[in-house]
């Protein structure tokens, strides 16, 4: 069974983000495009050179999650909003003890870090919000165009996938 949910747009090419569950009835994320699909980062930046512009990193970020984890954590493109949200849920956590804590039970985190999905130097770099945790977390992923994909974990909680280039840790605390 196929759902397809996601859809981005990017110089005149359509992507859609599309979810099939395997034999196992576990999720398997891929990228539907020009009549082929791309369950792999590495082979669609090949094949569309356009995702690589500083312009579209906002896309490819969501486009890397999403074969990675799905479509349930967000990348963060709004960081005004995000810090100044952080920070009110913070303020409000600790003057209401019981609000259901959501940041207080970690080491306060230096949202002034994050920044807008960017490339650079063909790496793309951003920070997304785990949707379980609500914590922020930062991506790296270095773009080498021979890369050959490799069945291994990188990011928590997710099944096997190209990792080759890939890092994803939590924001640091302050």
């Amino acid at each position: 069974m196929e759902q397809s949910h996601l859809q981005w747009e990017i110089a005149g090419i359509l992507f859609t983000g599309s979810t099939e569950l395997d034999t196992q009835e576990r999720p398997l994320f891929a990228i539907k495009v020009d009549g082929k699909t791309y369950s792999h980062i590495s082979r669609l930046l090949a094949a569309y050179p356009c995702l690589q512009q500083p312009d579209a990193a906002g896309i490819s970020a969501r486009i890397l999650l999403f074969l990675h984890k799905g479509e349930q954590n967000r990348v963060i493109t709004d960081t005004d909003g995000f810090r100044q949200s952080y920070k009110s849920r913070l303020l409000q956590e600790q003057l209401n003890e019981k609000l259901t804590p959501l940041y207080r039970q970690h080491p306060v985190f230096d949202v002034s870090r994050i920044q807008p999905p960017q490339w650079q130097n063909r790496v793309l770099g951003f920070f997304f919000i785990e949707h379980n945790s609500r914590l922020p977390y930062y991506v790296s992923y270095e773009f080498q165009a021979a890369d050959a994909p490799k069945e291994q974990a990188s990011m928590p909680g997710k099944q096997a996938h190209e990792a080759s280039g890939l890092q994803c840790r939590l924001l640091a605390a302050v």
